[in-house]
């Protein structure tokens, strides 16, 4: 599923977001290797001049409220 939603955002040209989850398994790098990776790349844009936070974007995980209808909804 993951390669088919990078595979349509390149041919249809649209604007994808992956979590390192989605990249880990694209790739097959472990997250540590991942995360270096990512590392290394923001110090190459930073370099270049460019602002690495266009490319990588850090997200805290949103807490989520579960609710169990025991008794189904009337």
């Amino acid at each position: 599923m993951r390669l088919c939603k990078m595979s349509l955002a390149s041919a249809f040209n649209e604007h994808e977001y992956f979590s390192l989850d989605d990249v880990m398994t694209i790739t097959g790098e472990s997250r540590e290797e991942l995360l270096q990776r990512i590392e290394q790349c923001r110090q190459e844009l930073i370099e270049a001049g460019e602002n690495p936070d266009e490319y990588f974007k850090p997200v805290e995980p949103q807490r989520t409220a579960v609710y169990y209808f025991p008794n189904g909804l009337h």
